[in-house]
């Protein structure tokens, strides 16, 4: 690539777009540690982009940068390396970036192999030479997509599964990876848990499998492969506090449910009128969230007061 095709600009945040971020994961927890990195130090490196198809920019590198920046009202703009490349190439290099820090999965490399194959129509073996990797190689990973049904790849991207359930998932036929997500996000099972899930649930009858599913963490526990819903607990809490923080977590896992699929991304998925029949429920959950949203205040008020307390007391 020459010293043109890699030119250095200051660009607004609006003028970023983001058409190449399903191929990547959303991990909200080191978005978070990008946004104070950024706070405290500001950015230290350039994201880079291509030309987008209207007058704006894609981004290629740099998903996490841009979407802490825009959490942070201060930050207006990014500097940004321009690569001159056409399409199939900017999706190639939302890898070859990467791979220099080994920082994608193979969920991700397979994305891009989905989209270069399906989209593009490249054969394998000219993904192959365009991503310099063998044929063998281009079919797993397009194989670990094609096994994923469309609402795990639909988790995976808003951040809401790790790319590790996304492999013990993909071990499972489509038709029932749907309900291993319900099972998973109800019970907030960890990725370890999801491993051995999957595999009682593989060796089980259909009648076993909805047993299963119904209580994971019992069902686990009982083949000495989890931890029972009783030993997960912070051992300073009383049984009244254990049950308030396992509530809390819940509403916390919900909470990001309902906040991924009513964005964008989400709404973009319904059909026209969609919205009117849903207006009187989205209505009651505002109000519902607003008074549960007083009543956290209230309790986060008596906890500084206790903490101040202590810390006055002789």
């Amino acid at each position: 690539m020459s010293q043109s095709d890699r030119i250095e600009e200051v660009l607004s945040l609006d003028e970023i777009g983001e058409c190449y971020g399903d191929l990547r994961l959303v991990n909200p927890r080191a978005e978070k540690q990008m946004q104070e990195s950024l706070e405290r130090y500001g950015q230290m490196s350039p994201v880079v982009v291509c030309r987008g198809a209207t007058d704006g920019y894609e981004l290629l590198d740099g998903f996490k940068r841009l979407r802490a920046s825009r959490r942070i009202g201060s930050q207006r703009t990014l500097r940004a390396r321009v690569l001159k490349v056409g399409a199939r190439a900017a999706k190639a290099a939302v890898l070859c970036l990467n791979w220099v820090t080994q920082s994608v999965s193979d969920l991700e490399e397979g994305w891009v192999v989905h989209a270069l194959c399906r989209s593009d129509g490249l054969t394998q073996v000219e993904v192959g030479h365009l991503l310099g990797r063998g044929q063998s190689w281009v079919s797993r990973r397009l194989s670990l997509v094609e096994r994923l049904s469309d609402e795990v790849q639909s988790q995976l991207r808003l951040g809401l599964v790790t790319g590790s359930m996304g492999r013990e998932l993909a071990r499972m036929p489509r038709g029932i990876q749907e309900r291993l997500l319900e099972a998973i996000t109800e019970h907030g099972l960890g990725s370890r848990e999801v491993a051995a899930l999957v595999d009682l649930v593989r060796e089980a009858s259909v009648e076993e499998q909805a047993r299963i599913l119904r209580s994971p963490r019992e069902v686990l526990a009982a083949a000495g492969k989890g931890k029972a819903p009783t030993e997960v607990r912070d051992p300073r809490l009383a049984e009244a506090g254990n049950q308030l923080l396992l509530e809390l977590s819940r509403m916390e896992r919900s909470c990001a449910r309902v906040v991924s699929t009513v964005g964008v991304q989400g709404l973009s998925h319904l059909r026209r009128g969609d919205l009117l029949v849903l207006a009187p429920a989205l209505g009651q959950a505002e109000r519902a969230g607003q008074q549960a949203s007083g009543t956290l205040r209230e309790a986060i008020s008596l906890a500084q007061g206790e903490q101040d307390a202590d810390v006055h007391q002789p």
